[in-house]
């Protein structure tokens, strides 16, 4: 929350210098978005990796115990 009062305090205050016009007003908003949402995305590529590597460990130790399962199975 303080960021954006930062930036909307930084957006008024060069809109009263007449330094930004509405142009720079879209990209700023535009450029908010964009980093938002690859923020977003980024956190959940990280998690659905997260997930992928537990999976796989599962599936690791489920090969172990099969070979254990059929190892003492060959031995009866």
């Amino acid at each position: 929350m303080i960021n954006y009062k930062k930036i909307i305090n930084n957006l008024t205050n060069l809109f009263q210098l007449g330094l930004l016009t509405t142009k720079d007003i879209k990209q700023e908003i535009r450029n908010l978005i964009q980093f938002k949402k690859e923020k977003t995305m980024n956190e959940l590529n990280n998690s659905h990796s997260r997930d992928l590597e537990e999976l796989k460990n599962k599936i690791n130790s489920l090969k172990l115990e099969i070979q254990k399962l059929k190892k003492l199975v060959g031995k009866r």
